[in-house]
């Protein structure tokens, strides 16, 4: 049991989590180090080379350290938390947090414990929160339902389930009811009470349920029958927002209000709430939401058919939101720029939406994101696996439009890693479960972008291209993969292992690497044969 033994994107949620978050009065612990040392760098940009060896041998020893049973506390827990988020690694911030919070829970301090897993919670959602964090945050829902003593902590637990779900699943009407309950439980509770308990603001707390809710409301089915609850959570994240702390809470709730009046079609009104926002927020806060007003502008400007306006705002606000830090800012445009990019291929008319895609930029900044997040193989391997991939299907005599599958499903296969935070897929400390759940997930990822754009083919290769004929692949285990997939895969395993400077070990040269791949099982005798094929065609001197 979660509380056994109790004794007492911009996006437009940017990092709404974690905005008005206060330390903990504590003694100085080790942490006071670990924390000087992360501030004398500002973004990964900074950590480069040799410094990103140190800087990922220091999070491991913290981890080892902040896991320990036996050792004081430690005031900095949360300070360096954000720190690391902001340097992208919120999934180590979120395990930082859950050991802190395991600290205190056999400490018989569940308080403290039910601060630090919501803080977890919360740094997951601004990472990926995979599967096995979904479950645990759902756990906690449940059992917080059960508990008198500390039901001030349940809106809180429910606005991280919620976030999954409405974010990162887009079960867009679970997570209205989860939103829902939310909301009714906060405005139950005294607000003095709240905040004794939990350390947080309720009219805070209270704005982003609202907001994060009417999000999810704007991109349930159907719209329309939504409008009643849409006005009556804009009412209550409008309701009393001068007395709140925190400015973000409230130019978030603007910048929900000017997307309602942009998707009404009431343009002029939204542009001038866009405009006050941007003229009247803080620079910091500014910052965090003015993603958000290019991608509702470029909203309003794809519903009135300008369409190459609206193309140059939304890359913008992709280009604004961050290739690093907070991946939940890239999360929420990327997902309303691919929406967008989908209606404006329509309006066209395009029979060929690949090539629209590719003309009007968004694969080209796709890949830009994945050349800057991943350092280690980025956009160069996309192109290089397309490069090998096509050879090979021209070997094995593929039709003319099969070889265009392939192709561009190559140079699309890894475009999920857009969704993962820059630290967890460079991390060269030894992964554990955690990091190989967040990394097993991009295929997934991807296949679901490629869906939405209407590239249902190239989406299950994508989705497809770490599976294994022996079924010793994932996501699934699927033993049964066209052979177009096979090709693709076969081409990422190759180049993968002949790249240089990868993450896990040197490169191999080709005669090495097909003769790894002849060993198993795990490709079909075909294949196999065209890499072979390939390899003597382009390698002949090896």
């Amino acid at each position: 049991m979660l509380l056994a033994g109790s004794l007492r994107l911009t996006g437009r949620i940017q990092v709404f989590y974690l905005l008005d978050i206060k330390t903990d009065s504590l003694n100085s612990g080790p942490g006071t180090a670990f924390l000087e040392y992360l501030e004398h760098y500002n973004s990964p940009v900074d950590l480069a080379g040799d410094i990103f060896v140190d800087f990922s041998e220091r999070i491991a020893d913290y981890l080892d350290f902040i896991r320990k049973k036996d050792r004081d506390e430690d005031s900095k827990t949360i300070q360096i938390g954000k720190r690391l988020r902001d340097l992208g690694a919120p999934m180590e911030s979120y395990k930082i947090l859950k050991s802190d919070a395991l600290y205190y829970k056999s400490k018989g301090d569940i308080n403290m414990y039910l601060k630090r897993m919501y803080l977890a919670g919360a740094f997951a959602n601004l990472g990926f929160p995979v599967k096995s964090i979904e479950q645990e945050a759902k756990n906690f829902c449940e059992e917080l339902r059960k508990s008198k003593e500390f039901q001030p902590f349940l809106p809180l637990f429910l606005l991280n389930y919620a976030g999954i779900l409405h974010i990162y699943r887009e079960n867009y009407r679970v997570a209205n009811e989860v939103y829902k309950e939310a909301i009714s439980t906060i405005r139950q509770l005294v607000p003095d009470s709240f905040y004794n308990m939990t350390g947080k603001e309720y009219l805070w707390a209270l704005k982003l349920i609202s907001n994060n809710y009417i999000d999810s409301l704007l991109y349930t089915d159907k719209m329309a029958d939504g409008d009643e609850e849409l006005a009556r959570m804009l009412d209550i994240a409008e309701e009393r927002m001068e007395e709140t702390e925190s400015e973000y809470a409230r130019f978030l709730t603007l910048l929900n209000k000017a997307e309602i009046m942009a998707r009404r079609g009431e343009t002029e009104k939204a542009d001038k709430i866009l405009e006050g926002i941007i003229r009247d927020s803080s620079g910091i806060v500014r910052g965090m939401v003015e993603p958000g007003c290019r991608r509702i502008k470029a909203i309003i400007l794809a519903l009135n058919g300008h369409d190459e306006e609206s193309i140059d705002y939304i890359i913008r606000a992709l280009e604004e939101s961050g290739y690093y830090g907070n991946t939940l800012c890239e999360t929420l445009t990327m997902r309303d720029g691919i929406h967008i990019y989908n209606i404006l291929a329509k309006h066209k008319g395009k029979n060929d939406q690949y090539i629209f895609y590719r003309e009007k930029g968004l694969f080209d900044y796709l890949l830009e994101v994945l050349k800057v997040k991943d350092w280690y193989l980025g956009s160069e391997h996309t192109i290089n696996v397309k490069n090998t991939a096509i050879k090979i299907a021209e070997i094995l005599l593929l039709k003319k439009e099969a070889i265009r599958l392939v192709g561009t499903s190559a140079l699309l296969h890894d475009i999920g890693k857009c969704a993962i935070p820059w630290y967890s897929l460079n991390k060269i400390t030894p992964l554990d479960d955690l990091d190989w759940e967040i990394l097993k997930v991009h295929p997934i990822e991807g296949a679901r972008m490629l869906r939405k754009l209407g590239l249902d083919e190239e989406a299950e290769i994508a989705e497809n291209h770490h599976e294994r004929t022996d079924g010793s692949g994932y996501p699934e285990g699927k033993m049964d993969i066209s052979l177009e997939t096979e090709i693709v895969a076969i081409s990422d395993v190759f180049n993968s292992a002949t790249t240089p400077n990868r993450k896990y070990k040197n490169p191999q040269s080709p005669a090495d690497v097909l003769r790894e791949i002849r060993k198993g099982e795990k490709f079909s005798s075909q294949v196999i044969c065209g890499l072979e094929k390939y390899i003597q065609e382009s390698f002949p001197e090896r």
